[in-house]
């Protein structure tokens, strides 16, 4: 499976549904999405609904979770000093 395309329909889908800013994200492990999210700002009417937060999110959930080591994330942007620090704090590599 191509990981970064389905990035990029999650940030597609957000630009269609008039969520937010162009950016998608999905969380990878063992070779299988857990997490998947776009940019719900505006959505949300929520500064920190960037899609890294949104995929991270979604997959610590799947998961039943708060540690994502063995994950791998794939976005379709660089990520703002936030997500960053989220992407870090999850222990993704």
């Amino acid at each position: 499976m191509d990981f970064m395309k389905e990035a990029l329909s999650e940030a597609y889908n957000g630009i269609e549904n008039r969520h937010g800013g162009p950016f998608g994200t999905v969380i990878v492990r063992d070779g299988k999405i857990v997490g998947r999210g776009h940019n719900k700002v505006l959505l949300n009417r929520d500064p920190t609904c960037h899609g890294e937060m949104e995929a991270i999110r979604d997959a610590c959930k799947n998961l039943d979770t708060f540690d994502l080591s063995g994950c791998e994330l794939y976005t379709t942007a660089e990520p703002c000093p936030m997500c960053l620090g989220a992407i870090l704090w999850a222990n993704i590599k």
